[in-house]
């Protein structure tokens, strides 16, 4: 992905398995926001192949990649702030659901994500961690079997970091999971495989251990005492 004369995104080779997590990581300016932007199709890449379970889908669009089984969550959360959770996530399960099966949805999500204390509330009086926490629900009421997170924990008290891997722990039971992060110890928490983006290419990908005690990772690209335990 070029802008002009600057190459954003710079021969890269990505491979996501069934069912994983992978976090991606990077100072600013490295290119993972890029690369998770053509992955979500708000950028066609000027070059190269994007594919999901063996589709060619570079140049289709979000709401097809939605059909497809991918669900994407951004930084900002996408709710309505007069309506309650209930009505916030009944709203997302008819979009893909009808009749009873909608309610069922709503409920199974529910228990999932353990909403039920704030199911009548609106969503102008939560917190901004439990906001996340809807836009979370309202993501998986479509039965995603890959889903894209961006920044998850951006905002977030400690405790509500803490939930938020459980959360996502939950759902890596039934989906695969990216999630572009900067928090070192939410990484730690939830990954067990890295990939590291340095100048528009992968510097490294390995095992989460690996790359959270890699020097070159920690001094170079993240800044000293970024991986202190």
């Amino acid at each position: 992905m070029h802008f002009g004369g600057v190459k954003a995104v710079e021969s890269i080779t990505f491979t996501l398995g069934e069912g994983e997590l992978r976090c991606l990581i990077g100072p600013n300016g490295a290119g993972k926001s890029t690369f998770f932007r053509c992955l979500t199709k708000i950028y066609r890449p000027n070059a190269g192949k994007i594919y999901f379970r063996g589709r060619d889908v570079t140049s289709i669009a979000t709401h097809e990649m939605a059909r497809l089984g991918v669900g994407i969550k951004t930084q900002v959360p996408s709710v309505f702030d007069g309506l309650t959770v209930h009505e916030n996530l009944t709203l997302a399960a008819s979009a893909r659901h009808r009749g009873r099966e909608v309610g069922r949805m709503v409920d199974e999500v529910v228990e999932r994500l353990s909403l039920q204390a704030v199911l009548g509330a609106r969503l102008d009086r939560l917190s901004h961690g439990e906001r996340q926490w809807i836009e979370l629900a309202i993501v998986i009421t479509s039965k995603p079997s890959l889903i894209l997170l961006d920044e998850p924990t951006a905002g977030m008290t400690h405790a509500e970091v803490e939930h938020t891997a459980t959360l996502i722990r939950e759902l890596n039971k039934s989906a695969a999971l990216i999630v572009v992060e900067h928090d070192m110890q939410f990484i730690r928490s939830i990954a067990t495989h890295v990939t590291v983006f340095h100048e528009g290419r992968i510097f490294l990908e390995e095992s989460a251990e690996k790359v959270l005690h890699d020097e070159r990772v920690g001094e170079i690209y993240l800044g000293k005492g970024a991986f202190a335990k």
